[in-house]
């Protein structure tokens, strides 16, 4: 039973996962659609832009508009959103970005997904800008300054201001994005309904946001939390492996899968996963070896695998995009590495000991020599050199003896011959 809930529970997870219908998006019946990106550049964000702007060109709405307010994302994610962007303006489409609320960003990939857009405002109080890849090399930066600069060229904005965004780091606040001529307008509203009456948008249009699908999809392509998910799985099945209940394991495995569903999202490389899933092995070696140095071997390797997928190469894409991350592990990623880290090495010694105590204690339990001078009463008549029962040490057992011996007699266990006690008279 235990076992069928464990294999349930990792079915359920991962059919959960893996066959959630598409969220669907619904253009407006005028010629404006209105999405709000309020989150990394991720693939959860892809899947929802992609299928937002889709709906608006089957729908024949000539103007996209996108509230945009994120900080971070990678490369992948926003060459494919720039790529769809692209489409919809060569369909004969407005695709407009607009920065805001109040106090919203247009940082690092936001930067490159304004600046890829027909028209880009920006609302009071927010800022656009530092738009270098984490870990970028001289060659990468030099490229990603390019590409901004072909971005914002493209529609006649400052193209070297805009190439300081990723070549210096440098932000800019909505004024300041002005005067360079970065951004297009700047929209004097207190809230966003009236910055999209403002550009044009009916004071009906609704505003599409992601759907389950995308936020799950979010979630599952976050490196951190899929680094964390498959080592907690493999410390829940070793775990298992020592007081086996097979529901642990069965969540452990689920843990794992949607791990690696979530890298596959992420684009990890496979050598950071061959990595991981190498020191996982070692880790599992420790069932076998009990001194630790398997598991801190496995720790080790696993940790380097999870870093390389924060240091992906530099890449071009076929479009001349540069493909990089955005994104690197947080503190916390640290931090729960770290736990999860000294929980396998010093769990695994630590049960392997607990697990040695019992097991010297069940042998000692089951000994049967144990037996001999434990006393107790019989259960039927003994003949001599014939077999009966007796209840011994509150246990009832087979026993002989050597004289004749009468029911309810007080008897004592003399010796152990096989699975029978022998027994005298008391």
């Amino acid at each position: 039973m235990k076992r069928a809930s464990g294999i349930g529970l990792a079915l359920l997870l991962i059919a959960f996962a893996l066959s959630l219908a598409p969220s669907v998006v619904h253009a407006q019946s005028s010629s404006y659609v209105v999405a709000s990106l309020n989150s990394s550049v991720d693939p959860g964000a892809q899947d929802f832009l992609a299928g937002a702007i889709s709906s608006a060109q089957s729908a024949g709405a000539n103007h996209f508009i996108l509230i945009l307010n994120t900080n971070n994302g990678d490369g992948a994610s926003l060459d494919s959103i720039i790529q769809t962007i692209s489409s919809y303006e060569s369909s004969g489409g407005t695709f407009i970005t607009l920065v805001g609320p109040y106090g919203a960003q247009a940082y690092s990939a936001g930067a490159y997904l304004a600046e890829a857009s027909t028209q880009v405002y920006m609302m009071n109080g927010t800022v656009i800008g530092s738009a270098t890849p984490v870990d970028a090399g001289t060659n990468a930066t030099a490229a990603f300054t390019t590409y901004m600069e072909a971005l914002a060229s493209n529609f006649g904005r400052n193209a070297t201001a805009a190439g300081s965004m990723v070549s210096r780091g440098e932000s800019y606040t909505d004024i300041q994005a002005l005067d360079l001529h970065i951004v297009d307008g700047v929209v004097n509203a207190s809230s966003v309904s009236q910055a999209l009456l403002q550009l044009g948008a009916p004071a009906n249009v609704s505003t599409q946001t992601e759907g389950v699908r995308s936020q799950l999809i979010s979630i599952l392509s976050d490196p951190n939390l899929s680094a964390v998910l498959f080592f907690a799985g493999i410390l829940a099945i070793m775990v298992d492996l020592f007081h086996p209940t097979f529901i642990l394991s069965g969540a452990g495995a689920a843990a794992i899968v949607l791990a690696l569903i979530g890298f596959g999202y992420f684009g990890a490389s496979l050598t950071a996963v061959l990595l991981m899933f190498i020191g996982a092995a070692f880790i599992f070696l420790e069932v076998k070896t009990h001194h630790g140095v398997s598991a801190i071997g496995g720790v080790v390797i696993f940790i380097i695998g999870v870093l390389l997928i924060y240091q992906e190469p530099f890449s071009v894409t076929p479009a001349g995009a540069p493909v990089a991350n955005f994104v690197g592990p947080s503190p916390l990623t640290y931090g729960l590495l770290g736990v999860l880290a000294f929980a396998v090495v010093v769990g695994s010694v630590y049960l392997f000991r607990v697990r040695k105590d019992l097991m010297k204690k069940s042998r000692g339990r089951f000994d049967l020599n144990n037996m001999v001078g434990k006393e107790g009463f019989l259960l039927s008549d003994v003949k001599a050199g014939g077999t009966g029962a007796a209840n011994i040490d509150s246990e009832d057992w087979s026993v002989t003896a050597s004289v004749d011996l009468p029911k309810g007699a007080r008897v004592k266990v003399k010796e152990v011959q096989g699975f029978t006690l022998k027994v005298e008279g008391i």
